[in-house]
């Protein structure tokens, strides 16, 4: 604790102002939003708005580090000096962490099987499925290790296969039949999809759960992050109405993704200068 202390001290030694010390980003490889293997490399669509992000802020010097998604909660219960773009918001990480105005929407978690799995006879007249329901049944269900769930959903975590989220393909799980489903975004499961092309999934919206939800930028809760959480919401305000923002922001998404973010974007004030220039889906 006293090197990190004396860490710490010299950092703002290091600074000529709170206002100018750099900005350690920390992404995670989870594509499609965040890509850092390959030959997308850094076209993940939280690659492309946070490379905008940071274009926008020149008052900064920025470095982006990597980090698993473990090492990324480690970082919010520590002391450490960061910032995350596109991270949900919890009451827990806000002990930790100052979160911006929103950045963008996200389509909302969903449920995903194979097109053939009977699970889909038994709920052929739900409109959303109830995760309990689905825990009655002798089916295996199956969610990351670690990962911010919904409340009504990390309720259950403990009842549900828990994976890897770096280490674990979704869909040759549920493939190979070593779990009947997952709770999962539905345009990551149709990126991970491509190279599993004999597999036909089907989604299903969560009982209680909205079709999309507000995804932030956050920064440790330093002395340096109040001015930072400012200018990135300056910057901020200014990129919703951005057409190359909107385009990275639905980068890689359906159709049914998109409509479904535009539509939320035209209901939130924080939008409304973006939703008369919003990019059309052919243009997007």
């Amino acid at each position: 604790m006293q090197m990190l202390k004396c860490w710490l001290f010299g950092l703002m030694l290091g600074c000529l102002s709170w206002q100018t010390c750099a900005i350690d980003w920390y992404v995670r490889d989870w594509p499609p939003f965040n890509i850092q293997q390959g030959p997308g490399a850094g076209q993940g669509s939280y690659d492309l708005m946070l490379a905008q992000l940071i274009a926008a802020l020149p008052q900064y010097p920025h470095r982006q580090l990597f980090a698993t998604l473990i090492k990324r909660q480690q970082l919010m219960q520590q002391d450490v000096p960061h910032c995350l773009f596109g991270v949900l918001k919890s009451a827990e990480r806000q002990k930790k962490m100052l979160f911006s105005d929103i950045a963008f929407y996200s389509p909302a978690l969903r449920i995903a099987a194979r097109a053939d799995h009977p699970l889909w006879q038994a709920n052929a007249a739900a409109a959303h499925i109830d995760l309990s329901s689905l825990l009655q049944q002798a089916w295996t269900g199956m969610v990351e290790y670690k990962r911010l769930y919904p409340q009504n959903i990390q309720q259950y975590a403990g009842a549900l296969l828990q994976v890897s989220d770096n280490s674990t393909d979704l869909v040759a799980m549920l493939k190979a039949g070593r779990a009947d489903y997952v709770v999962e975004y539905p345009d990551r499961l149709h990126f991970l999809a491509q190279n599993h092309p004999s597999v036909a999934l089907r989604y299903a919206r969560l009982q209680g759960e909205p079709p999309v939800v507000p995804v932030y930028v956050a920064c440790q809760n330093t002395p340096a992050a109040p001015a930072q959480i400012q200018a990135i919401n300056h910057a901020l305000q200014q990129l919703r109405s951005s057409a190359d923002y909107q385009q990275a922001w639905l980068h890689q998404l359906s159709e049914q993704s998109r409509q479904e973010l535009k539509l939320a974007a035209a209901q939130d004030p924080l939008f409304q200068s973006s939703a008369a220039t919003a990019c059309t889906a052919e243009a997007c």
